[in-house]
Order: structure tokens, then sequence, then C-alpha cells
């Protein structure tokens, strides 16, 4: 398997939905709030003047694989979400009334994020998803540290991760890359590890 990573910031708009296809595989937040939430925000991200993330792409076939995403301002990417009202509106009623458990996850999650960047030069990584036909090959673990080499790169001091307890292969991942476990937290249905590396 041969593959390049690229900027996030450079992808073209055309393969954007396919950013969000993979996010859909990831079992967090984001993905339960569905396909028009996911896409808004990696639209949002890639606007965004402050995150910084990268893709891979398949020499071959030219597929996307996977990605990864920081942010030393993660709030400030799912607040974006609400900036459209009439569409945040519409969206977030489908939510309410389809899935009120994963909406007041919403709630308890959006809370807990600002309460978790308090530091200075600092990045979290948001996002690190790989397609699962391309997982079990180290790729993750290659998008996490582009991160990180780009977050030392832009002159931040340590990075932050949080990943849930039941996922082995990104906890793995994220230790592997040099990430220790500061905390182990509930955040509404979700457990999870708190990680940091220093960069």
């Amino acid at each position: 398997m041969s593959y390049r990573l690229h900027s996030l910031k450079e992808i073209p708009l055309e393969l954007l939905p396919r950013i969000a296809e993979i996010q859909l595989h990831d079992a967090g937040l984001l993905s339960k709030l569905g396909y028009p939430f996911v896409l808004r925000y990696f639209e949002n991200a890639i606007k965004d003047e402050k995150a910084f993330g990268f893709y891979a792409q398949d020499d071959e076939t030219k597929e996307i694989m996977g990605f990864s995403l920081a942010s030393p301002e993660p709030s400030s990417l799912t607040s974006k979400l609400t900036e459209d009202k009439v569409w945040f509106i519409k969206n977030i009623l489908k939510v309410f009334f389809t899935k009120p458990f994963v909406f007041f996850q919403m709630l308890i999650s959006s809370v807990t994020i600002q309460s978790q960047m308090d530091e200075p030069n600092t990045i979290e990584c948001v996002y690190f998803t790989v397609d699962p036909k391309y997982r079990g090959q180290k790729l993750g673990r290659t998008l996490q540290k582009a991160l990180m080499d780009e977050g030392r790169k832009r002159g931040y001091k340590k990075i932050f991760a949080s990943v849930e307890t039941q996922n082995i292969a990104s906890l793995k991942a994220t230790q592997a890359n040099g990430f220790t476990i500061i905390k182990t937290f509930r955040e509404g249905m979700y457990h999870r590890h708190r990680l940091e590396s220093e960069l």
C-alpha cells in the first residue's frame, strides 16, 4: 500500500463528501448527529484559519483513505455549526425528534469541550479517522503524527486528545505516538481517556 498525505485545507471541494463518509464510520457524537452535520463541520474546518489537518490518498486508486484534524480552539469549530441559524434549527430539530439522546449528549459535550482547552500554546487532536477497509495498517498513527509535526512547526508546545475507553485501536495508536493518559472521565454516554503529549 502506498499513499501520500495532503493538506486538508487543499482538498478539492468535490472530495469533501468522502471525508464526511469516512467520519460517519466513527462512533463519536458528530457522526451520530448525521451526515448534514458532518459535512458542514468539515466545510467549516477547511475554512478555519487556525485548524489544520491531512488526508491520505492512495497513489494508485486516488481514493481517500483517512484524515486527521487539529485545532487550538475545537469549541469554535463546533460553534460554527450554529452560524447559519435557519440551517441549524432545521437540522437540530430533526435530531431532537428522531435521536433525543444524541441531542442531550450534544448539550453535555458542548459544555465539556469548552473546559478542556485551558492551556496556552496547545492544540487538540480533534479527529484521526481511517476508512474501515484501510484500518490495521498504522495509517491512523501516521495521520495523527502528521498533526503533531505540523503543530510543532507552528509553535505549539503540547497536544491533547480524547479517546473513548472502548476504542482500543485509537488508544494504542495515540499512545504509540507518545501520548499518556492524564485522566479518565465520563461525558454523558461516553467514557473517555484524556491524553496529552509534548510537541
